[in-house]
């Protein structure tokens, strides 16, 4: 079973293109943002603490079959089973001695939010998310979509002799609510990840 994996739009060395032997240091991400029907529930993981270089517990390593992650936030050991979601993490990849995992690439698809504008700018409506597959994870396929969205109305018009900018209230007041309308926003990339089995472990009866 191929494991669920978030992609941003950092730089990677590789593509993630489908069918890709891919190599990476995943992190687990405890509240990924995604619909419930994505989000792995009660997984099973052996853990153990990952030191510094002063001998200092900062996370775990979790692992299952040849799948190996960091997860921030605890530092027991034993056996865990954990909600959430794999993540690629590229300050992971600043450190040099943290074990990694390979994998082949399944499925890649698009994550969009459906966001509202505000004050602060562009905000996620929580829960509304949309997937949309692609060939591949290039950080070029990120582009805002803004298909069924009527487009704004241009900043001047043509008066006898040239062209006349508009003020911003007469702007707003020709705009109207196309500027405000809510429109998905895309966030990165959620990928399976086929890794040696075994594949995700449940604990007790969790689907």
């Amino acid at each position: 079973m191929p494991w669920p994996v978030l992609l941003d739009a950092h730089p990677r060395a590789a593509t993630w293109s489908l069918g890709e032997r891919v190599t990476t240091r995943l992190s687990w991400l405890d509240h990924p943002e995604l619909p419930d029907d994505l989000v792995l529930r009660q997984v099973v993981f052996r853990v153990s603490p990952l030191q510094d270089a002063d001998g200092r517990p900062w996370a775990q390593l979790i692992t299952a079959g040849d799948l190996l992650a960091v997860r921030a936030g605890d530092h027991r050991g034993g056996e865990v089973a954990l909600d959430g979601c794999l993540g690629v993490d590229a300050y992971l990849g600043l450190i040099g001695d943290l074990p990694a995992t390979t994998g082949v690439v399944r499925r890649v698809r698009v994550v969009h939010d459906l966001c509202d504008l505000d004050t602060e700018g562009w905000v996620r409506r929580p829960g509304h998310v949309r997937l949309t597959d692609v060939p591949d994870a290039s950080p070029g396929r990120l582009r805002t979509d803004t298909s069924g969205a009527d487009p704004a109305p241009p900043e001047q018009e043509r008066v006898p002799g040239g062209i006349r900018f508009l003020s911003p209230a007469q702007y707003a007041g020709r705009a109207g609510d196309r500027l405000t309308a809510p429109r998905w926003q895309p966030r990165g990339f959620l990928v399976d990840l086929d890794v040696p089995q075994p594949g995700p472990r449940r604990w007790g009866n969790a689907p």
